[in-house]
């Protein structure tokens, strides 16, 4: 965030000023606050979400979901997510088939055409619109 995007001194500002800023920039009023430093921290979330545009659904409902492992289980450690690195091959069998797809340093290979993801190769196999992380077993299926 640059500081064009905050109103200058929002870091030493009281709680009574934080509120009044809120009702200016976001109107109504802020949501109940244990300390003025969270208070703080979402009015300048708000104001960048405001200017940048906020997260998407997905990212919210992982940060939801997140949040409900983290409180029902504290020693809950998440796993980070598929890293692809050029060189490898992601193998699949489909129908009787042995397919293999190169990771390129941007995008994928497959039967020597490029493609610019994984579900672009999916699609090409299966004939049918897949996640492609999900069809090549790098991520779980929700349930």
């Amino acid at each position: 965030m640059s500081a064009g995007d905050l109103p200058e001194g929002l870091e030493v500002m009281t709680t009574p000023e934080l509120r009044q800023l809120w009702g200016e920039r976001l109107g109504g009023s802020p949501p109940a606050f244990r300390t003025r430093e969270l208070l703080g921290l979402a009015l300048a979330y708000q104001l960048q979400a405001r200017r940048h545009g906020d997260l998407s659904g997905a990212a919210r409902r992982r940060i939801a979901e997140l949040g409900r492992r983290f409180s029902e289980d504290r020693s809950f450690t998440p796993t980070p997510g598929a890293t692809l690195k050029p060189g490898s091959s992601l193998i699949k069998e489909w129908r009787g088939v042995r397919h293999e797809v190169r990771v390129l340093e941007e995008g994928f290979s497959y039967q020597g055409e490029r493609f610019g993801s994984l579900s672009e190769v999916a699609r090409r196999i299966t004939g049918t619109k897949w996640n492609g992380h999900l069809y090549f077993g790098l991520k779980a299926r929700r349930r």
